[in-house]
């Protein structure tokens, strides 16, 4: 029988080496979301910091909501020159789908300290209804 040793980090190890440029990962983001309902509407938040508010593009498609854009610097630097490099850039995308009640045709977006903030309105006849229990003598 072989006895095997157990290396608990040697995948963190292996995430590591592709990270620091020895192996081939493609990088990518994607904006972290926050989604909630208040006050009958749904609002969704997304991470966008280094973003322009022209490069961002908020569209409603088939139900769902699409918010996407792209985060590139300025500078360049060659190859050679980096250190480290965490901070992506490029492209991204987020899908959301949005219930029935949606009102599409009232969906408003904003930014502000590199947050974006998606607020759509849900219609009036989706909302919860309050029931009146009457009482009888």
């Amino acid at each position: 029988m072989t006895m095997v040793r157990l290396d608990p980090f040697a995948m963190l190890r292996e995430f590591d080496r592709l990270f620091e440029g020895e192996g081939q990962l493609e990088r990518t983001w994607v904006p972290r979301i926050d989604a909630f309902t208040v006050d009958g509407k749904l609002v969704v938040r997304a991470e966008v910091p280094g973003v322009a508010p022209e490069d961002i593009d908020v569209t409603v498609e088939d139900g769902k909501l699409v918010i996407s854009g792209k985060r590139h610097f300025e500078d360049e630097v060659t190859e050679a020159g980096w250190h480290r490099k965490e901070i992506f850039e490029g492209e991204f995308k987020r899908t959301l789908f949005l219930p029935e009640s949606a009102d599409l045709e009232k969906i408003e977006a904003k930014t502000r300290n590199g947050i974006l903030e998606v607020t759509i309105p849900m219609m009036a006849e989706a909302l919860p209804k309050k029931v009146t229990v009457k009482v009888e003598d």
